[in-house]
């Protein structure tokens, strides 16, 4: 088998593994009670808490764990506007057209609670204009929330989260300033409180693979997933800045501060921190490795199946950065994004698979979907290279030699289309 899906998911990595069946055979008490056993689990939870915390620069306190990236960004969405606006349902939040879908689908669900959404376009590469972000700031005074990925799923495009949440602090002074117009002349005129415009950036795929301090990036909510980076799947967390109103979203007990009800899975978490550790120690390690793979992926794509096949190929998203130095400032390492027009997706898929490749159209969570990439259609508005779209996504394990299989497998499956044009996908 070759394994080029790893932003789908990412194999367990050795240490996490280890140190959480470790912790299943030996931390097996409920963190939330007073005996030895449950104490030994607390004290295991927050060093784990900790150490996840340093990995984004971030106060053991602000962090908050959750079953993965989708509770993350649905806790971060209803939470933080139902917080802000507990009694009348309105307000306004603005996102981007290419978040996942665990995103856009908690802002239609705001939407049929009465909240108003924009959904921010993108270029032609993915990325999200600041001046289409300060236009519907001004458009919107009662925006209460903004949520931007700080890379995306599909096509690897990496968001200018930072230039963007300075765009909604500058916001937040203007109103602030606009609260304090209309004082009677000669009057002291006491100004209402700051208002703050909350910022959520889905770091699920940055994670591990770019360097995020929450300080420098000053956005109040960020949500993370474990096992894209080696860890357990069913885990992650909820980065909440410091004195962010935010409501519950699963209620019960008080764990977690009383933030997010339910036992915490200690060795999940002990699974997580371990793989979190490593990933941050061998981070630009694995970065030029896979970084390497993709260009030289890249380069094999034009001269093998483009050139050397007469078939028309498209790259999506932004090139890959050519210097170690560059690397993560535009594109994710290891993202490669490709599409075909005039090819069906499926059947490539389909014998890819049959060689024992592991690859994707696009997005996870939407593999099997009749529907074309919303991302790709956001980025192209072209339902036909959208139509004939793969997504490798690779990791430090891979090797040229792989690489050169799947060309391999992926030309011949090509030239025999290109033969019989109207043969289904399910004859090949």
């Amino acid at each position: 088998m070759i394994y080029l899906d790893h932003a789908a998911t990412c194999p367990m990595r050795e240490c996490s593994l280890e140190q959480m069946t470790e912790a299943m055979q030996k931390v097996y008490g409920n963190a939330s009670p007073s005996y030895p056993i449950a104490q030994e689990a607390k004290a295991k939870l927050d060093q784990a808490r900790s150490v996840l915390a340093d990995t984004i620069g971030a106060d053991w306190k602000e962090i908050f764990f959750t079953s993965g990236g989708t509770e993350g960004d649905n806790w971060a969405l209803t939470g933080a506007v139902e917080a802000g606006l507990p009694e009348r349902r309105t307000g306004h939040i603005i996102t981007t057209q290419v978040e996942h879908h665990a995103v856009l689908h908690t802002c239609a669900y705001l939407e049929s609670r009465g909240y108003t959404v924009s959904y921010l376009p993108v270029d032609e590469e993915g990325f999200v204009s600041g001046e289409s972000l300060r236009k519907e700031l001004e458009r919107h005074p009662d925006t209460v929330l903004v949520s931007v990925m700080l890379a995306n799923n599909e096509v690897g495009t990496v968001e200018p989260v930072q230039e963007l949440v300075r765009i909604v602090r500058n916001r937040e002074e203007e109103l602030r300033n606009a609260d304090g117009e209309g004082a009677e002349p000669g009057r002291e005129f006491r100004r209402k409180p700051a208002r703050r415009i909350l910022f959520h950036t889905d770091a699920v795929q940055a994670y591990g693979k770019l360097s995020i301090d929450v300080k420098e990036l000053d956005v109040d909510l960020l949500s993370v997933s474990a096992h894209k980076i080696g860890g357990p799947k069913g885990i992650g967390f909820l980065y909440i800045r410091k004195g962010t109103r935010i409501g519950s979203l699963i209620h019960g007990g008080a764990q977690e501060s009383g933030r997010r009800a339910g036992t915490e899975n200690v060795p999940a978490v002990i699974g997580f921190a371990a793989a979190a550790k490593e990933a941050a120690a061998d981070r630009e390690k694995e970065n030029a490795t896979v970084r390497r793979l993709q260009l030289f992926f890249r380069d094999r794509l034009r001269k093998d199946v483009e050139e050397a096949c007469g078939i028309r190929m498209l790259w999506n998203g932004p090139e890959p950065e050519e210097t170690e130095e560059q690397t993560g400032t535009r594109r994710l390492p290891g993202n490669v994004s490709v599409s075909f027009p005039g090819f069906d997706q499926r059947t490539l898929l389909i014998n890819l698979d049959l060689a024992g490749i592991c690859a994707s159209g696009g997005s996870a969570c939407t593999t099997g979907a009749l529907d074309p990439s919303h991302v790709l259609m956001a980025m192209t508005k072209d339902l036909q290279r959208s139509a004939g779209t793969l997504r490798f996504s690779l990791g430090p394990e891979n090797t040229r030699e792989e690489i050169e299989t799947t060309l391999h497998v992926l030309t011949e499956t090509m030239k025999r289309i290109q033969l019989c044009p109207r043969t289904s996908s399910e004859e090949l």
